[in-house]
């Protein structure tokens, strides 16, 4: 059996899809199946001509679409170009695994395994609450159809797949759970207790979509440190442009690439020396990064959300919740250090939660489906 496994970026880049296609072509690998890659690329100079005075619209004139050339049909066929090929190469036993919801159709021929976070139908639902344009539509319904003519459809989230049973007429969808993107060479030093125990800085960590969160921080341990705490405030993945205030307490880091060693390094190092996970943007927090820093033994302070609520159904044993009408982010990181009793098992607590979520576990249960 071969496994063609399909990607919307090279599968070998750590950093494509918070480093999910890296760490699966390597643990498919490990249990010894034939991997090949290959790249739904969009094709240029296509890609920058349609997509240019879109975003033009998107920045100046506030459209908000989200009807890119990847969701165009041109780009659709081409992707099932793929999927024909490698129909023709491949034995009848040979397997796809997809990347995406979105493309591309069943070749007719082999085993299809799409492997997402959530559909575009959820997205517009939940997240953009509104709803799609012409072509947007157009777009979910051919996205639709992949899903329906899968053989089996995986989820990150438990309450995407219950969306998605009551949502589409194939009930071969599946939750395996999320993983923890952590490689077998990276190691828990063996005392991040006592460091947590003595750490006062706080760890944040998202793209620049999360920058209300950063500066929710920012501003929070400013106010603490006014009143006499001693708080310092990490920031992963935001430019010190975004930013745009300077303290003494305050590292911007930018974007640490885990492909860089010595970015590799340091990410691991904040995660391991931080007392707290902190990000407070309203709807997401990140997961892929609160899953690894929950695998480093630091509680989370977050705004609850649909997503995180159906995946930890202890999510008060493990996080500081930021809700309306209750105790405000100061208070909240405060009580971190006031209550070390309850932090000490908060932190113990949010390594256990995410024990099982491991490539061991899900790579198991998705090869079940090869059968």
């Amino acid at each position: 059996m071969k496994i063609y496994f399909c990607t919307t970026a090279p599968s070998k880049n750590y950093k494509s899809w918070s480093n999910i296609p890296y760490l699966l072509h390597k643990n498919l690998e490990k249990r010894g199946y034939s991997v090949t890659n290959y790249v739904m690329r969009e094709i240029e100079p296509l890609k920058t001509v349609f997509n240019f005075p879109v975003r033009i619209l998107n920045k100046f004139f506030k459209l908000g679409t989200t009807y890119f050339y990847v969701r165009t049909p041109v780009h659709f066929f081409s992707t099932y170009l793929y999927s024909r090929y490698i129909g023709l190469i491949s034995t009848k036993h040979d397997v796809m695994v997809v990347q995406g919801f979105s493309y591309p159709m069943h070749n007719g021929k082999n085993k299809q395994i799409v492997l997402g976070d959530w559909p575009s139908e959820y997205l517009f639902e939940k997240f953009l609450k509104r709803q799609p344009s012409r072509f947007e539509r157009r777009s979910i319904d051919r996205e639709n159809a992949v899903i329906e003519a899968a053989d089996a459809v995986i989820t990150l989230f438990p309450n995407v797949r219950e969306y998605m049973l009551k949502k589409y007429k194939n009930k071969n969808i599946y939750c395996f759970g999320n993983v923890v993107n952590v490689g077998d060479d990276v190691a828990i030093p063996a005392d991040i207790q006592q460091r947590k125990t003595k750490s006062k800085r706080l760890l944040f960590v998202g793209q620049p979509f999360y920058l209300p969160g950063a500066l929710e921080l920012i501003e929070a341990v400013r106010n603490l440190r006014q009143q006499g705490a001693d708080f310092e405030v990490d920031i992963v993945g935001i430019d010190s442009s975004l930013i745009k205030v300077e303290y003494g307490w305050l590292k911007v880091h930018g974007y640490l690439d885990k492909e860089n060693s010595q970015d590799k390094k340091k990410y691991y190092e904040l995660l391991s020396n931080a007392r707290l996970f902190v990000n407070t943007t309203p709807g997401w927090s990140g997961f892929q990064a609160l899953l690894e820093a929950m695998y480093f033994h630091n509680p989370i302070v977050v705004r609850p959300n649909e997503s995180l609520n159906s995946y930890f159904p202890n999510l008060k044993d493990v996080a500081y919740i930021l809700e309306e009408g209750g105790p405000n982010l100061e208070v909240m990181l405060a009580e971190s250090i006031s209550d070390g009793a309850r932090y000490k098992c908060m932190s113990e607590a949010s390594r256990r939660s995410v024990e099982s979520s491991n490539w061991s576990n899900f790579t198991e249960k998705l090869t079940g489906l090869f059968k």
